[in-house]
C-alpha cells in the first residue's frame, strides 16, 4: 500500500512537469494528453464513477466561493524548513552549474566565447554531426535525432527540472547567456560531449533572450510524469519560438507589431507577404524595383523575413533577420493550395490575387513557415488584404530617420520622437495602432476628414474623451488575447482579462451613442455575442487563477456536476485528516502535532525531535529533520492513495474543462479581433484627442490643391521638450494657389504682395543653430500629422494632400559602403530627383556642403533651379550660399526667408523667427567665437573673409536652358 501511495504522489509531484513551457497546455497534444494522468485505483480499492460523483453533487449542493488550496484544508506543502522540493526525475539529469568529477566544467568553462576559437580550440565534440547516434546513450541519442530535424534551432531538452542543450547549442547558449559550459557522459565510446542547461521555471526568461538575438528556439518537453516499465520518458517538440512568430507576451513589445515577412523576387519585380502572428493582420503587395524592396522592408521594420534565395541578397537592409527557406512553398502551385487549405476558400479570385503573382507565392511561404513551426492548432489569421503604393504616403528611409517618426536620430530612443509627443493611448493596441497610422499616413481626403471628425468630438466634449480614457485604461490586449486563445496557448488569466475587456464593450457603446463621427459611431454596436462569452468566462473560470493549468483551482463551483462530486468528496477526506489530526494529538499526548503534507514524501505526523521519543507504538517513522521527525500510520497511508486519485481527477476535469472553454474563445477570435481594432482605432483617435486638446492644436482644412499654408505653427515635439521658455511659432506658405482668407500676416515668410504667386520654392537663409533645421521638420511633420487625420500646433492651417515627402537634413559617412558625407548627400539628393513630383513635399538642408565651396554653390544652385522649374515641388530650400537669394529675383515661384538673429556688439541673440527676405550673412564666425575658438583664430578669419567677399562676385542665372514645369 505504501509503495502503491508513493507512487501516486510521486505522480502528482510532477504534474508541474507537463503542459506548455510557460503554463499553457502544448498545442501539439489533445487536451487529455497535457493535463495530470488520472490516476487508476484508490488507496481502499474504491472508486466512484461519473454517474456517482453526479449524484453526490446533486445531493449536495457547493456554493461558488474562492477555490481550495491544492494541499488541502490549508497544509503546508514543503519540507517544514520553508522550502518547496520538485518531484523526482526518473533519469540522471545534469545541471549548468553542476562540477564534474574529473574538473572538465572548470576547463570548459573558458570555451564560452568560441566564435574567435579555431576549430583547434573548441571542444572535440562540439557539433552533433560528429558523434555516431549508434554509440550515444538513449537520451543523446534522441537529442541527436531531434537535433538532425531541426539543425537550424536551438534544441532545449527538458530532463527533469532543466531544459539541457548540447553539442554546438551549448557552446552557443553559454556564450549568449553568460551560462556555465559543462559536460554530461555520451557513452563508453564517446565520453563527454558539451552541455548547458538553464532551470525549466526561468526558461522564459532565457528564450526572450535568445529570441532578441534572432535565434530559433526548438522546446523538447516531457509528454508523461512516469515512463514505461525499462523504457524512457516521451518527450518531443512542443513549442517552436522563433522572432517572428513568437505568441507569449514576455517575448513581444507590447505597443508595437512584431511583423513576419516573406519575400518573392523575378527580375526587377517582387512580392511582399507580411503578417504579425500575435495580431492576426496579414497584408500583400506587388511592386518592382530593388530599391523600393529596400524602402519597404526598412519601413516595416521587421522581426524575421523569409526568403528562398541567396544568403545575403543586396536588397535586405542591415540588422534584419534573414531565415532562409526551401524554394518549393514559394512555388504558384503549392502556395495556391496552402492558401485554399488555410483560409477554407474555393477559389482566390475573391481576395484580388491573380494580378499579384509574385504576392501570392510570398503568402504561400509565409503560411508554409508558420505551419512548421505551429506544433498544433493553427495561428489564426486574417484574410489576407492586398494593398498598392497609392493607398497610402510615401516615406522612404532617410525621411524617417531625419523626421525621427518613432524614433530619435541620437540613441534610437522613443522620447523626443513624433510617436512619444502625440502617443496618449491607454491601451496596448491603441498604442500599436498610432504608430500604424504614423509610419502609413493616409492619402484619402475622406479617410482623413473621418478621422478629423473623431478627433473633434473628444476635443469639444471633454467629459467624453475623459470618460472614454477611463474605462480604455484596464482593458487588455484584446487582438493578443483572441489569439492566445486561438492558438491553444492562452492561459487562464489571459481568459479572465480578455473577459474583463470584452464586458466594457457596452459601456463603451453607451458612452458613444450619441457620437457621429464614423470612428466613435463604429463602437455603438453592443456585439452581444462577445457579452455572452464575457459572461460564459466569469462564470466559469475565478477570478484569480493560478499560473500553472495542471495545478486545479481554475473553475469555479457549481460550474459542473462531476467537478462538484469530486470536490465533495475531497472535502469529505479534508474533514477525515482534521478528524485524524486531532485523534493521534490525543493518543499521543501532544498539542503540537501536526499533519502536513509534502508533494514528494505525501501526507505525515510531524513533532519536534524532543517529542520523537513519546510517539505511540502505532507510528512509522519516516524522515528524520534536524528539529522534527516524521512519521505515518497505516491508516493515514491507506487514505493516502483514495486523496490523491480523487485530487488528481478533480484536477483532469477542470483542465478538460478549461480546455474546452479555451477552443470556445478561439473559435471566436476573429470576431473578438474584429472589436479590438475598432477599439484601438478609437484609443488613437482619444490619444490624438488629448494632445490637441492640451496643446491647443487646430483642425487642418484639407484640400485638393498644392497649397501648404500654415499659420503660426509649431514643432510638436520641440515644444513638448522645451520648459523654461515658449516656442516660437513660426508661418509657412508654399503651393501656387489664388488668395485665400487664411493669408498669414505680412511680416511672415508666407506673404507675399497681391500681385505675386505663391511661391513652390523657398530659399531660408541664417546662422547656424538658429533654427533652420527645426523649421524644416516642423513643416514635414505638420504635413504628416495632418494627413494621419490629427489636428496641428498652429493657429490654423490649409493643406493639399502629398504623395511623398522627402527630406536631406545632415551630413553621415556610410562608412560600411565606403561612401563618404558628400556621396551620401548626392545620393539621397540623386533619389529626390528623380522620385519627387508637383504634388511632394521636400525639405533640404545645405546641398553641396561637402565638397568644395564653388561646386557646392554650384550644385546648389542647379538643384534648386530644377526642383521650382521643371518638378514645381513644394520645396523650403535651407542654405548658407546667400548667392541662391538670386533666384527670386529669376524664377516666379521662388521666395526668399531667413532666420532673425539680433545682433548687439560681440553678442549674438537667435531668435528662431522666420521672415520674409533673404540673409546676407552667415555669422559663421561670431559662432566660432561663441564656441571658443582662440580670438587669434577667429581676428584672422575675418581678415580673411573681408579679402575674398571683396576679390569675389557670382552671377548665375545667365544662360538658363528654361523647361517645363512637371505635371501633377
Amino acid at each position: 500500500m505504501a509503495a502503491g501511495a508513493e507512487q501516486q504522489l510521486s505522480l502528482v509531484a510532477d504534474l508541474g512537469l507537463q503542459g506548455d513551457l510557460f503554463g499553457a497546455a502544448p498545442a501539439a497534444l489533445p487536451c487529455s494528453d497535457q493535463a495530470p494522468a488520472e490516476a487508476s485505483g484508490s488507496g481502499d480499492g474504491e472508486a466512484l464513477d461519473d454517474a456517482q460523483l453526479e449524484a453526490d453533487a446533486t445531493a449536495r449542493p457547493r456554493r461558488r466561493r474562492p477555490a481550495r488550496a491544492a494541499g488541502g484544508m490549508g497544509l503546508a506543502s514543503g519540507d517544514g524548513n520553508g522550502n518547496d522540493l520538485g518531484g523526482l526525475e526518473t533519469e540522471p539529469s545534469g545541471s549548468a552549474s553542476a562540477a564534474t568529477p574529473d574538473g572538465s566544467c572548470a576547463a570548459a568553462a573558458g570555451l564560452a566565447d568560441t566564435d574567435d576559437l579555431p576549430d583547434h580550440d573548441l571542444p572535440r565534440w562540439h557539433h552533433h554531426s560528429l558523434v555516431d547516434p549508434a554509440q550515444l546513450t538513449p537520451v543523446l541519442r534522441h537529442y541527436v535525432e531531434l537535433k538532425a530535424a531541426h539543425p537550424e534551432r536551438v534544441l532545449l531538452y527538458r530532463l527533469g527540472d532543466f531544459f539541457e542543450c548540447f553539442f554546438e547549442d551549448a557552446i552557443t547558449l553559454s556564450r549568449l547567456l553568460e551560462l556555465t559550459l559543462t559536460g554530461k557522459e555520451a557513452g563508453k565510446a564517446i565520453g563527454r560531449v558539451p552541455m548547458a542547461g538553464l532551470p525549466h521555471h526561468a526558461a522564459e526568461r532565457h528564450c526572450s533572450e535568445l529570441v532578441r538575438h534572432g535565434l530559433s528556439v526548438a522546446l523538447c518537453d516531457q509528454l508523461e510524469t512516469t515512463p514505461a516499465k525499462g523504457a524512457l520518458l516521451k518527450r518531443d517538440i512542443t513549442r517552436v519560438l522563433t522572432p517572428g512568430t513568437v505568441l507569449d507576451e514576455g517575448m513581444l513589445s507590447a505597443r508595437r507589431n512584431n511583423w513576419l515577412v516573406a519575400v518573392v523576387r523575378e527580375g526587377n519585380h517582387w512580392g511582399l507577404a507580411v503578417a504579425d502572428v500575435s495580431t492576426g493582420e496579414f497584408r500583400l503587395t506587388e511592386r518592382q524595383g530593388t530599391d523600393l524592396l529596400h524602402q519597404e522592408l526598412l519601413q516595416q521594420d521587421a522581426a524575421e523575413v523569409l526568403w528562398s534565395g541567396e544568403p545575403e541578397p543586396a536588397w535586405c537592409p542591415e540588422g534584419l533577420l534573414l531565415t532562409t527557406q526551401p524554394r518549393t512553398p514559394f512555388a504558384a502551385p503549392e502556395a495556391r493550395a496552402r492558401l485554399l487549405a488555410r483560409f477554407r476558400l474555393a477559389s482566390l479570385d475573391g481576395l484580388g490575387l491573380a494580378e499579384a503573382p509574385l504576392a501570392l507565392r510570398a503568402a504561400g511561404g509565409l503560411l508554409a513557415y508558420l505551419e512548421g513551426t505551429e506544433t498544433g492548432r493553427l495561428v489564426p489569421l486574417d484574410m489576407p488584404r492586398l494593398w498598392h503604393a497609392g493607398d497610402q504616403l510615401v516615406l522612404d528611409a532617410q525621411t524617417r530617420r531625419n523626421l525621427e517618426l518613432t524614433r530619435t536620430q541620437l540613441g534610437g530612443s522613443l522620447q523626443g520622437s513624433l510617436l512619444w509627443a502625440l502617443d496618449r493611448s491607454m491601451t496596448a493596441m491603441g498604442g500599436r495602432c498610432l504608430r500604424r497610422w504614423i509610419e502609413a499616413p493616409l492619402v484619402d481626403r475622406a479617410a482623413i476628414s473621418a478621422r478629423q471628425d473623431g478627433v473633434g468630438e473628444l476635443v469639444a466634449s471633454r467629459s467624453l474623451r475623459l470618460s472614454v480614457r477611463r474605462l480604455l485604461r484596464p482593458m487588455g490586449d484584446l487582438e493578443r488575447l483572441a489569439g492566445r486563445a486561438g492558438a491553444g496557448t492562452a492561459s487562464a488569466r489571459d481568459l479572465v482579462a480578455l473577459a474583463d475587456g470584452l464586458e466594457r464593450l457596452p459601456l463603451l457603446a453607451g458612452l458613444l451613442a450619441q457620437a457621429s463621427s464614423p470612428p466613435l459611431a463604429a463602437l455603438q454596436r453592443t456585439w452581444p455575442e462577445l457579452v455572452e462569452l464575457a459572461a460564459v468566462l466569469r462564470h466559469t473560470l475565478v477570478d484569480d487563477p493560478p499560473l500553472n493549468l495542471s495545478d486545479g483551482g481554475l473553475i469555479h463551483d457549481s460550474v459542473d456536476a462531476r467537478l462538484d462530486g469530486l470536490r465533495n468528496q475531497l472535502d469529505d477526506q479534508d474533514s477525515w485528516l482534521e478528524q485524524q489530526e486531532a485523534l493521534e494529538r490525543r493518543a499521543s499526548g501532544n498539542p503540537n502535532l501536526r499533519l502536513q503534507y509534502h508533494r514528494t514524501f505525501g501526507y505525515f505526523l510531524s513533532v519536534s525531535r524532543a517529542k520523537a521519543a513519546s510517539v505511540p507504538t502505532h507510528w512509522i517513522r519516516r524522515q528524520t529533520l534536524a528539529n522534527e521527525e516524521r512519521f505515518v500510520t497505516p491508516e493515514l497511508k491507506g487514505r493516502e492513495g483514495r486523496i490523491l486519485q480523487l485530487r488528481t481527477r478533480a484536477a483532469q476535469r477542470e483542465y478538460d474543462l478549461f480546455c474546452a472553454l479555451r477552443e470556445q474563445v478561439g473559435e471566436r477570435a476573429a470576431v473578438i479581433r474584429e472589436a479590438a481594432r475598432r477599439v484601438a482605432e478609437l484609443d488613437g483617435i482619444a490619444s490624438l484627442a488629448e494632445v490637441a486638446a492640451i496643446g491647443g492644436y487646430c483642425r487642418p482644412e484639407i484640400v485638393e490643391g498644392r497649397e501648404l499654408w500654415i499659420e503660426a505653427g509649431r514643432h510638436p515635439v520641440v515644444e513638448q521638450l522645451l520648459v523654461e521658455e515658449p516656442f516660437t511659432a513660426n508661418s509657412l506658405r508654399l503651393g501656387s494657389a489664388p488668395p485665400s482668407p487664411l493669408d498669414p500676416p505680412a511680416e511672415s515668410a508666407t506673404s507675399a504682395p497681391p500681385s505675386t504667386a505663391i511661391p513652390d520654392l523657398l530659399v531660408l537663409t541664417g546662422p547656424n543653430a538658429s533654427g533652420k533645421s527645426c523649421y524644416l521638420r516642423q513643416s514635414g511633420l505638420l504635413q504628416l500629422m495632418a494627413q494621419i487625420g490629427s489636428w496641428i500646433p498652429a493657429r490654423s492651417a490649409r493643406l493639399g494632400i502629398a504623395d511623398r515627402i522627402f527630406t536631406r537634413v545632415g551630413a553621415v559617412d556610410d562608412l560600411a559602403s565606403g561612401q563618404s558625407t558628400f556621396m551620401v548627400e548626392m545620393a539621397e539628393t540623386a533619389n529626390i530627383l528623380h522620385h519627387a513630383t508637383s504634388h511632394s513635399l521636400v525639405l533640404l538642408d545645405e546641398i553641396g556642403r561637402g565638397t568644395a565651396t564653388f561646386d557646392g554653390l554650384s550644385i546648389a544652385w542647379a538643384v534648386a533651379e530644377h526642383l521650382a522649374e521643371r518638378i514645381g515641388a513644394r520645396t523650403i530650400f535651407a542654405t548658407h550660399y546667400h548667392e541662391l537669394n538670386e533666384l527670386a529675383d529669376l524664377l516666379p515661384n521662388v521666395a526668399n526667408a531667413q532666420v532673425l538673429v539680433q545682433e548687439t556688439g560681440d553678442d549674438l541673440v537667435f531668435l528662431h523667427r522666420v521672415v520674409t527676405g533673404g540673409a546676407s550673412r552667415s555669422y559663421g564666425i561670431e559662432a566660432a567665437r561663441l564656441a571658443g575658438v582662440p580670438p587669434v583664430v577667429v581676428q584672422r578669419a575675418r581678415q580673411v573673409l573681408d579679402r575674398i567677399e571683396a576679390n569675389s562676385h557670382v552671377a548665375v542665372g545667365l544662360d538658363r536652358e528654361p523647361g517645363p514645369v512637371a505635371s501633377t
